[in-house]
């Protein structure tokens, strides 16, 4: 039962960063015209500056938008893999005193 207890944190860890990821791609949204203004390539001229952190704030809000979608699609898929594993250690002698070890996915 050792790897399921690996796989289920891994599991965990996808979401964990699935989340932290998401958010992070938003914030990045809200600094795009900072990092358009701060940048001396010549594409940034004033005339470009405009449609630059447009698409730099479309891009950066899509791939925010990726993370959260994958968030929600396994969430959706491993919703029930704790109540699973519970069952499975329930069926192990002595598998009462490690039903504590499965926590809800995050």
């Amino acid at each position: 039962m050792e790897e399921v207890e690996l796989l289920y944190e891994e599991m965990c860890q996808v979401l964990t960063f699935l989340e932290w990821d998401g958010n992070w791609w938003k914030e990045c949204a809200f600094c795009a015209p900072q990092r358009v203004n701060d940048t001396s390539h010549p594409s940034t001229s004033p005339e470009n500056k405009g449609p630059l952190e447009e698409g730099l704030r479309a891009y950066t809000l899509c791939q925010a938008s990726v993370q959260w979608h994958l968030f929600a699609a396994f969430m959706k898929q491993w919703h029930d893999i704790p109540a699973f594993i519970e069952m499975a250690y329930q069926g192990f002698p002595g598998g009462e005193e490690e039903v504590d070890v499965v926590d809800s996915m995050v």
